[in-house]
């Protein structure tokens, strides 16, 4: 998780020109050592798929996604056109979002997310992070931004709910912080000075509420 997380806010801050040449290269060892760590989590899951069918077929879901994002990264080379800037960038929350998920599953998913509650979040979370991606990499600061906003609003509230109301301990409070902290740092790239910093730390508050909200629902929340 931690590697995934450092391969989406060092391609973010490549994206907004902070030190490109050093997160460039943070982006390739991040991303290489994922690629490792996926595979060695892929023999791990098959060698357990008789008891745990369920992070068996997760895996491969995991591996699939990787595959793809390498094949991405080669083809597109350092300079990717816009919609393989943001096919690279929603396959990396993909990922991260996988990996949460099944985490939680691992760490005490014993009772299934009520259908209705999943399906909400995940939908409203899938429109958000397209809306981001079209915002981010092709059209900045445009038709895309109020509906992104609203919608901002409106999963803070679901979210914070979610982490206060139905995630017990650290992971419950993480949840509801980071709720509130992605659009706050959202906001505040668009009307302050500092927009650039206020990005990168968006980008890298949504990448962390992702992944804390399919640790949830693999929980169970």
């Amino acid at each position: 998780m931690g590697l995934l997380l450092v391969v989406v806010v060092a391609a973010a801050g490549i994206r907004l020109e902070i030190g490109p040449g050093l997160l460039r290269l943070v982006h390739r060892a991040a991303a290489s050592l994922e690629v490792i760590v996926v595979l060695w989590l892929g023999w791990m899951a098959w060698r357990a798929r008789a008891t745990r069918p369920v992070v068996w077929r997760g895996s491969l879901v995991a591996i699939g996604v990787t595959a793809f994002l390498s094949i991405l990264g080669i083809a597109a080379g350092q300079n990717p056109p816009p919609a393989a800037a943001a096919a690279n960038l929603l396959g990396g929350l993909a990922l991260a979002a996988v990996f949460a998920w099944l985490l939680g599953r691992i760490n005490g998913g014993s009772r299934a997310t009520g259908l209705a509650l999943g399906s909400l979040v995940g939908a409203l979370l899938a429109i958000q992070l397209l809306l981001g991606a079209r915002l981010a990499i092709v059209e900045r600061f445009a038709a895309a931004l109020p509906l992104h906003g609203l919608l901002a609003v409106v999963l803070a509230g679901l979210l914070a709910w979610l982490g206060l109301a139905r995630v017990r301990g650290v992971a419950g409070k993480a949840l509801f912080a980071l709720a509130l902290a992605a659009p706050v740092a959202g906001f505040t790239a668009l009307h302050y000075e500092w927009s650039a910093g206020a990005a990168l730390a968006h980008a890298a508050a949504a990448a962390l509420l992702l992944a804390s909200t399919a640790y949830a629902l693999g929980r169970g929340a």
